[in-house]
């Protein structure tokens, strides 16, 4: 396991929300073969559920897969961890034995390594600038304030999506089940291309 330290930046700037829970030891047994061992440390000390007021979920895997099909295909061999409030999926695979953290973007149908390193994403990617979670901070503030707070794997959305030209507006914001929606988003653009 990592030095707790080598996360801190991300609990400093992301503290677990009040709802989040350890898994039990099967769950975090079966993940330390498969996932950074960053992601296995907040596991362990903080769990699953949503970070910084909401802004970001470690998520189960296990909800998030079949999203994950429906965007790459039944043969993806990437691993959903997070999602942000706006249901960006960040998913973790190997390659060559180095670490790759991809950023899936539904909205903008964008798939991007965004790290290729665990520690690092977390202390330095999520905590940086570049990163959705600081695009997103105002929107994040004026969703959570229109809409409530998400429950474990909701997410704000618009409606019409803006993949098929939704505007960012609150009057078309709405919150719902995260999975759903973003397999939805990948059912819409195929179905548009394919009429």
């Amino acid at each position: 396991m990592p030095d707790t330290i080598a996360v801190q930046p991300f609990i400093d700037t992301f503290p677990p929300d009040a709802g989040t829970r350890v898994p039990d030891a099967d769950f975090i047994t079966y993940g330390e073969g498969q996932l950074p061992p960053a992601l296995i440390e907040l596991w362990h000390s903080h769990g699953l559920g949503w970070y910084g007021g909401g802004r970001v979920a470690l998520v189960d895997p296990g909800t998030w897969m079949p999203v994950l099909q429906t965007w790459f295909g039944s043969g993806v061999t990437s691993v959903p961890f997070a999602v942000t409030s706006f249901g960006h999926i960040y998913h973790y695979d190997r390659v060559n034995g180095a670490d790759r953290i991809q950023c899936l973007d539904p909205h903008f149908q964008h798939n991007a390594i965004v790290s290729e390193d665990g520690t690092a994403f977390f202390a330095e990617h999520l905590t940086g600038s570049t990163s959705h979670l600081a695009d997103l901070r105002e929107l994040h503030k004026a969703a959570r304030d229109a809409q409530g707070e998400l429950a474990m794997d909701e997410v704000y959305y618009f409606e019409p999506i803006l993949a098929l030209g939704g505007q960012v507006n609150l009057d078309n914001l709405q919150k719902g089940n995260g999975p759903e929606h973003v397999a939805d988003i990948h059912r819409q653009i195929a179905a548009r291309q394919y009429s």
